[in-house]
């Protein structure tokens, strides 16, 4: 007899159930698309026990007629796909026709619908098998109760987490569609305790602080663009304000939350200079494009998608957030001119601008006051007092200029011969093209050494050897950031360092060159270059409110 043999339908419906329903939060997933994909404007989502003992879902959408809710239970009965082109251009969250079958197989289930014109009818499944039907009284709409999840499978009920960790899952589940249907009003309870009361708003940016915290209502930045057919939309925070981990980034795709590597990406490389490493954005970004350009039919949980243009679809969202961005200042234009500044005595100082010096009727006129510690910078703003980290500062002037597309250098007259470890030259020779990018010019001279022609104007003849060094490093581990990664150690290398004491107009210029950047409020290693104390801050400090 052979080894290969059909498996029972009931063994199939529950293997096909673990595909679907993995945790309470899949059950609360499943049955939300659904109410959406129903064009409801309310949805209410009541847990027991962190979902584990009842997870029922209520809405107020199109209903079903008792003949489509009996087909609605079982495997592969669907209204959203009729042949197999309609998988080509899927545009309902819901469509394989699984999930209250899924769910049906593998607890006790509860349905109760009713359509406009119908009347209500109420089904009772368990364990796959239908168990009563009833017409009964009921407003237009569905709800879903399953209760008991893995009564049947004792194997996968043990490895459900306590009902915290499922509760929190489950709500999280709410907050993904919460964040993409601004719209529709979501309720959640918790044995009859209300954890989540979201009204409809108008304005997409409310619910981003509504749900995410209403600290970040002032943090937040539209982000917006379109090429064709392909647009995106939604909302991130502006530099420095960012989070610990990645818990605040909701990508969808078609009004579908996704988990996308490329989207990740573009968010990674954008931010990668603009906050510190370990920290990230608050990010909710919506991507539109014609449903037969993405592929949401690769898995299961329909959360990985694939782009048929992954190319298009990375140059739009970086140009949108790029544009986003960009327009940071941390002072607003000044509306009258400041008083003169009064007479500083003069240091000495190593520190020369790299960048033309912006109008001054351009750019928002700020007033050194002095340093402290030969290491901050006081500045008097239109808004209050601004502290500034003068390296930091000059980091993001040095960055911004090797940017540009010809980066300042100087040829020495003797090329420079620089010994270092076979490692190090292989590593720099390597990365010769971006090195030339960042102004050096270099040939093998030797087994283990170099000949330095040219290095860029911000750095000194005598520091060339450690700066290599340095750079060899860096490069070593690159794979394909290596031009930022040299570009963010030699504006660091390059900056004005703590304990260098500024003269007036050094501080100026360095002021002028900063607020000229397209991102004056951080470094390019995401640190702040300034904090600010506003006038109302320092009222409250002085008790004068």
């Amino acid at each position: 007899m052979g080894k290969v043999r059909s498996l029972p339908p009931e063994l199939v419906s529950k293997i096909a159930a673990g595909e679907v329903i993995e945790r309470p939060a899949s059950v609360v997933k499943e049955l939300v698309e659904n109410s959406l994909d129903a064009g409801a404007g309310r949805v209410r989502v009541e847990l027991i026990a962190g979902g584990k003992r009842s997870v029922r879902v209520i809405d107020d959408g199109e209903g079903m007629a008792p003949e489509d809710a009996e087909l609605a239970i079982q495997r592969h009965a669907t209204s959203k796909i009729s042949s197999e082109e309609d998988l080509q251009r899927i545009v309902t969250l819901g469509f394989r026709g699984e999930a209250l079958a899924a769910m049906a197989s593998v607890s006790r289930l509860s349905l109760v619908s009713r359509a406009e014109g119908c009347p209500a009818v109420r089904l009772y499944v368990e364990g796959g098998e239908l168990k009563e039907r009833a017409e009964v009284g009921a407003p237009r709409g569905t709800q879903v109760e399953v209760k008991d999840l893995f009564f049947n499978l004792p194997a996968r009920r043990k490895f459900l987490k306590g009902t915290g960790t499922e509760l929190g899952h489950c709500l999280e589940a709410v907050v993904r569609m919460a964040l993409a249907y601004p719209q529709v009003a979501f309720s959640a309870l918790h044995e009859g305790r209300r954890l989540m009361e979201l009204p409809p708003v108008k304005e997409e940016r409310d619910r981003v602080a509504a749900v995410l915290g209403r600290e970040l209502h002032p943090h937040l930045t539209e982000v917006e663009g379109s090429e064709g057919a392909y647009s995106i939309r939604g909302w991130v925070t502006l530099p420095p304000y960012a989070r610990g981990n990645t818990r605040g980034i909701y990508l969808y795709v078609n009004g579908r939350y996704v988990r996308d590597r490329l989207l990740q990406r573009v968010l990674g490389e954008v931010y990668g200079g603009l906050l510190p490493r370990g920290t990230y954005p608050v990010a909710v970004l919506k991507l539109q494009l014609p449903p037969e350009e993405v592929d949401v039919n690769i898995h299961p949980t329909k959360m990985e998608v694939k782009f048929r243009d992954p190319q298009r679809v990375y140059e739009l969202l970086r140009g949108a957030l790029e544009r986003a961005l960009a327009p940071t200042t941390w002072s607003p234009k000044a509306t009258a001119p400041p008083p003169p500044p009064p007479e500083l005595r003069e240091a000495p100082t190593p520190y020369a601008p790299t960048l033309p010096m912006a109008p001054p009727e351009e750019r928002p006129r700020l007033r050194p006051l002095g340093q402290i510690g030969g290491t901050y910078i006081l500045v008097e703003g239109e808004e209050g007092l601004l502290i500034v980290d003068q390296h930091a500062a000059h980091e993001r002037v040095l960055y911004e200029r090797l940017r540009g597309e010809e980066v300042p250098c100087q040829r020495l007259l003797l090329p420079q011969v620089v010994e270092l470890s076979e490692g190090e030259v292989e590593a720099l020779l390597g990365q010769r093209e971006v090195l030339g990018r960042c102004g050096f010019e270099l040939e093998a001279f030797g087994p283990r050494t170099l000949a330095v022609k040219a290095i860029p104007t911000l750095i000194r003849a005598h520091e060339v050897k450690q700066v290599l060094q340095a750079l060899a490093g860096e490069l070593e581990e690159a794979s394909k950031d290596g031009l930022e990664r040299a570009r963010k150690l030699l504006a660091c290398r390059g900056a004005i360092k703590a304990n260098t004491p500024l003269g007036e107009e050094d501080m100026r210029r360095l002021l002028e060159e900063l607020e000229a950047t397209p991102h004056p409020r951080t470094c390019p290693h995401g640190r702040p270059t300034a904090i600010e104390i506003t006038l109302e801050e320092l009222a409250r400090r002085f008790k004068r409110e």
